[in-house]
């Protein structure tokens, strides 16, 4: 697997990831090419019997080719079969909580509660493990030092890019956010050196972003993608990519839990640019806490 960020303490558990949540995650949002297909349809079937092939029986009862199961494996964030094969041990031993619930119409308040809960839970302990080192930190390195930072967001990735202004303004950091397609066009080609594009797409297929991204990496920009699908045309016009992971079901089908994987990942990058620069986001944070407090005051809205 990729190098992944890992805590410490009694939270070590839930990290684990889900195999079969990464595969039906691939199937449900169309990120796999048909012979890989044919391979994740077969482990979803036979999780078990997989743990015990080697990489030549898999590719035989699948009706693939072994390099496809390379692919199939390294297309989930894995370095290889055998890296896939010891995850997906572990997770049959019963080390990983499988966390995949469909809602049923016969379910009640608390149980769909329950479920969307643990879904969340699931894609954010997911997500730690697809996140790459190496991205996480030249995306802290590149946006500490950023001259400008243009948020794209479209549909239900837009609330994603607007919070990430919000936490990024508030300490300090010269962000803004277009949530307009038209306007991401225009803005995007005004973009240069030492600036930063930062698209937010959870199919990774999103036209207006991509065009974003394009524009603005070619006056120079760095360009940042933060998306779901590893296999995503956004990240052929993505210096740095931000790769989360989350299963949606058919009661979910505006990437809810993905949303708060991407949600995460911007707390995240938050966090460690505020850390990264801690004395004057604390300066930052306090300037702005007292507008807030000024404005709360009676009549402070209209003071000048």
């Amino acid at each position: 697997m990729s190098e992944i960020i890992n805590t410490s303490g009694e939270a070590d558990t839930i990290q684990l990831t889900s195999c079969i949540a990464r595969i039906e995650t691939a199937l449900i949002n169309n990120t796999l090419f048909p012979a890989e297909r044919k391979v994740a349809e077969y482990i979803i079937g036979h999780p078990h019997e997989v743990t015990t092939y080697s990489v030549n029986e898999l590719a035989r009862v699948a009706s693939a080719s072994e390099a496809t199961v390379v692919r199939f494996c390294r297309a989930l964030a894995f370095t290889g079969y055998k890296d896939f094969k010891l995850a997906l041990a572990a997770e049959s031993s019963g080390a990983v909580s499988i966390i995949h619930e469909d809602i049923s119409r016969n379910d009640d308040v608390m149980t769909i509660t329950g479920k969307l809960f643990r879904s969340d839970l699931q894609a954010i302990a997911d997500s730690l493990q697809t996140l790459d080192r190496q991205e996480m930190e030249r995306a802290v390195d590149v946006l500490s030092s950023a001259l400008k930072i243009e948020f794209y967001g479209n549909g239900s990735s837009a609330p994603a890019a607007i919070d990430a202004y919000y936490r990024f303004i508030r300490i300090g950091l010269p962000a803004t956010v277009v949530t307009d397609s038209y306007m991401q066009a225009v803005s995007s080609t005004q973009l240069k050196k030492g600036e930063v594009a930062f698209a937010i797409s959870h199919t990774g297929r999103t036209e207006e972003a991509m065009f974003a991204l394009r524009k603005a990496r070619e006056n120079g920009a760095t360009t940042i993608c933060l998306t779901s699908n590893v296999r995503g045309p956004i990240t052929e016009f993505s210096d740095i990519k931000l790769i989360t992971t989350a299963r949606e079901t058919a009661f979910r089908n505006m990437a809810m839990a993905s949303r708060i994987a991407h949600l995460s990942v911007i707390d995240a990058l938050y966090v460690n640019l505020a850390m990264r620069r801690f004395d004057k986001a604390q300066e930052k944070v306090h300037q702005a806490d007292n507008a807030l407090n000024e404005r709360r005051k009676p009549g402070g809205a209209y003071r000048i």
